[in-house]
């Protein structure tokens, strides 16, 4: 069990990894800490540069300088140390060489040709644990993890606009919006992206400059990042301020574009879609080059275009404290036609800047594309549980090839407000399965005539095929809610191997919250959710026992609970 200390060294190569943020790829950043016995620092290191020395032989070199003896030290880093010969040798036999006893990593190295190295540390006698601050760490590479794992850069959208959303004013002036603390941290993102892109509306609106000036905080040097003009047509001009060579220029056109005016310039033809130069072939071409990071800086056409996509992974508003009302927006075309299809983003960050606010945050899992469903009897759960049959269900296949992509077993994912839970994937596509009761109480049974729905009796409720309808009003008293749980979950057993049906009485779990009795509405107690069998399978609800409490994400399922409630609020929010 990692120690206080060993969490407080890790948040301390974490920031050292940021250091290097936008001079690594294709490599990651990371930071590695040495501490002895007593918990004090030997050493301490980051990667500097791809073909540079790595975090940890940074750190061991540092603690020999310092005259610090490293034998039966502990080595804090924050990913899996390597296992192979690059252009630098295996970090892992490093610290084996060194006489570390232990390693503390954060994130286990999904690159096939680096990892293994816990194995080979373990194999050495070397204490070894993973997964301290993973999140954390994670959240630092996620440039590099997404290049990884999904064969992309990593897109973060930056846009400045004023509180009414506009990013410039009717006569088209834009100069300036937000204050110079804003714009000085835009530098800093530019100096953290391996490269900056911009669209040929934006590049003739303003004649950007795009390369990253002045001195930035804990940097002694910046690594200039790659400057990629969008333009389809190749209008961009000789003279274009980005054409200098402050910093490495790529203009990506379409692949019947006349350049013959750009002698000198690197061009890459991509193929065209409907709206412009294909941004998945140009992720493509830039992921090739080497690319892990993009900053994508407009203009509000190309945003959409990434959007509609769903190709943007974080995006930055720069808020100005200042109206306009007219101009254009900050956002194009994403293909959103009506409310329900907005992509709702997790703010993860509020800063003040000057007079400005800088808000960071996060797209939820959206998915665009093709949406087949099927009935399928196939997976009639009952079939393994003749003594509670929980009904039909329906087996859906969703084509969204930028979600699928690194889809595996279990990942959750959201569809139209609902959190699916993949079954399978291939080809670009996920499977998930859901329970009727979900498919009468949300939008996913709108979606197509062809899905099965649970005939209803003459009350209304839904009922299982082939049971009987219950006589008298829908409506129980608590105790016969408290009974229907301790059938539900009482009559239990373990876990088979191999993630077999951890229930006996059906493959559905039914979970109830208590919530405060209201005698005067006579309100029930408890409501219930039905689960998938995967779900089960894979989550720590499959453990879960009579009389366990159970967490509830207000995001996820405050609308779908209140709903099963019958639309009646509650003194206290359900989570």
């Amino acid at each position: 069990m990692a120690t206080a200390t060993e969490a407080d060294a890790m948040r301390r190569a974490i920031a050292l990894a940021a250091r290097a943020l936008g001079s690594t790829s294709p490599n990651p950043v990371v930071g590695c800490v040495i501490l002895d016995a007593l918990g004090h620092t030997l050493g301490e290191g980051w990667h500097r540069r791809a073909g540079g020395p790595h975090a940890e032989v940074e750190a061991l070199r540092a603690a020999a300088d310092a005259s610090h003896e490293v034998r039966g030290a502990t080595a804090v880093v924050t990913l899996e140390p390597c296992n192979h010969t690059g252009r630098t040798g295996p970090c892992a036999g490093a610290l084996i060489d060194a006489g570390i006893a232990r390693v503390v990593y954060a994130v286990a190295d999904p690159n096939p040709t680096a990892t293994g190295g816990a194995a080979t540390l373990d194999a050495a006698g070397v204490d070894v644990e993973g997964g301290l601050c993973a999140d954390e760490a994670a959240a630092g590479n996620a440039a590099w993890l997404t290049s990884v794992l999904h064969h992309r850069p990593f897109v973060v959208w930056k846009y400045a606009a004023t509180l009414d959303g506009r990013s410039a004013a009717a006569d088209g002036t834009s100069r300036w919006i937000t204050s110079a603390e804003s714009r000085a941290d835009v530098h800093r993102l530019r100096a953290e992206a391996d490269a900056v892109v911009v669209g040929s509306g934006t590049l003739r609106a303003d004649d950007p400059h795009l390369a990253v000036r002045g001195p930035l905080p804990e940097r002694a040097a910046v690594t200039q990042p790659l400057r990629v003009v969008v333009d389809t047509t190749a209008c961009i001009t000789a003279e274009a301020r980005v054409l200098d060579d402050a910093a490495p220029t790529l203009v990506a056109v379409g692949e019947d574009a006349d350049t013959g005016h750009l002698p000198g310039v690197e061009i890459a033809r991509l193929p065209r879609d409907k709206t412009g130069v294909d941004v998945h072939a140009l992720l493509t071409e830039l992921y090739r080059r080497g690319v892990c990071s993009v900053l994508l800086e407009g203009g509000s056409t190309l945003a959409g275009a990434f959007l509609a996509a769903g190709l943007v992974d974080q995006v930055i508003g720069y808020l100005a404290p200042a109206l306009l009302g007219a101009g254009p927006g900050a956002l194009g075309d994403a293909g959103i036609g009506t409310i329900a299809q907005a992509m709702r983003l997790d703010i993860t960050d509020v800063t003040r800047l000057g007079p400005d606010l800088r808000i960071t945050a996060t797209p939820r899992h959206h998915l665009r594309g093709e949406l087949k469903c099927s009935p399928e009897s196939s997976k009639n759960w009952a079939k393994s549980s003749p003594s509670k049959n929980l009904g039909d269900s329906s087996r859906f296949q969703l084509r969204g090839p930028v979600v699928t992509d690194g889809a595996k077993h279990g990942d959750s994912i959201a569809v139209n407000g609902v959190c699916l839970t993949v079954v399978d994937t291939s080809d670009g596509t996920f499977t998930a399965d859901v329970m009727a009761e979900t498919l009468s109480r949300s939008s996913l049974g709108a979606l197509t005539a062809e899905l099965p729905r649970q005939p209803r009796t003459p009350h209304g409720a839904r009922r299982t095929p082939g049971r009987p309808p219950r006589p008298g009003p829908r409506r129980r008293h608590r105790h016969h809610h408290r009974a229907d749980a301790r059938r539900a979950l009482g009559d239990r057993q373990d876990r088979p191997p191999g993630g077999a049906e951890p229930l006996r009485r059906g493959q559905g779990l039914h979970h109830r919250r208590r919530r405060q009795p209201d005698r005067r509405r006579g309100r029930d107690d408890y409501f219930t959710i039905s689960l998938i069998p995967t779900t089960l399978a894979l989550t720590t609800l499959g453990l879960k026992k009579a009389g366990d409490p159970v967490n509830l994400e207000v995001d996820v399922l405050a609308k779908y609970v209140e709903r099963l409630l019958g639309g009646r609020g509650t003194e206290e929010p359900v989570a």
